[in-house]
Formats: C-alpha cells, sequence, structure tokens
C-alpha cells in the first residue's frame, strides 16, 4: 500500500487578506485564508513519511480510497480542533483516526497575517492506493 498525501492550505500574498470563520469545534475564530500557511517544521514530506510507516489497516479490509482530516495548527504550532470529513471505513473513522494521531505528533510552524501567528484551519486530503503496492 502507497499512501500520498497533498496538503490543502491557502496562503496569498496580497496585505490585509486574510479571511477566516468562527470554528463550531473549538468556538472560536480561525483563518482559512492566510499571507503564510502552516507547515511542518520538518517540511511537507514528513507528513507522507509518518503517515506511511505509522498507518496500520486491519487485516483484510477494503479501506482504500479518500481520507480528509482537517484540523487547526494554533498560533504556537500546537494541534487543535482534529476531525475526520471523510474515511473509506466510514463512521468508525479507523483510518482518519489513525493519521490525526500521527499528524499530532508532528511539530508545526503556525500561519501567519500580517506577520503575526494566528490560528489556521488546514486541510490533507490522502489517498491510499493499493495498486500502488511495493
Amino acid at each position: 500500500m502507497l499512501c500520498f498525501a497533498f496538503v490543502d492550505a491557502f496562503a496569498q500574498n496580497s496585505e490585509n487578506t486574510c479571511e477566516g470563520k468562527q470554528d463550531s469545534i473549538l468556538h472560536k475564530f480561525v483563518y482559512t485564508k492566510v499571507d503564510e500557511a502552516p507547515e511542518p517544521v520538518d517540511g511537507f514530506l514528513k507528513i507522507n513519511e509518518v503517515i506511511t510507516k505509522n498507518l496500520k489497516l486491519p487485516p483484510s479490509t477494503n479501506y482504500y480510497g479518500l481520507t480528509i482530516i482537517v484540523f487547526v495548527v494554533e498560533a504556537d504550532g500546537q494541534i487543535d480542533g482534529q476531525r475526520v470529513k471523510r474515511d473509506p471505513s466510514g463512521d468508525e473513522h479507523l483510518l482518519g483516526n489513525q493519521i490525526l494521531r500521527n499528524i499530532a505528533t508532528l511539530k508545526w510552524k503556525p500561519g501567519k497575517c500580517n506577520g503575526k501567528p494566528v490560528p489556521c484551519m488546514y486541510s490533507i486530503p490522502i489517498n491510499l492506493d493499493p495498486s500502488l503496492s511495493e
């Protein structure tokens, strides 16, 4: 099984273009568009490495396809408000919850708006494709 993670965060170059919304889980304002997107301290390839190394599929499963996780990278780089938006294992979120646990082990640089660290919503779609197994 091979895993591909693609990061979905929005960064813009213009000043004063940051946008956000009230988060329904954290009950506070979080940014959805920032000048500088959050990123793992060790780089984006570390996301794929950590997920590929640690994801354990239950035996005899058909849990392949798109998993989408969402979380907030706080202004101090901590992870909060984790949620699973889509998971091929259904409501059990077997894959999404594993992925969130692994993502939470990474150190993060916070997103920035006007040069200041801010809490930023972050989404990662992950495609689990068995045809690419080694």
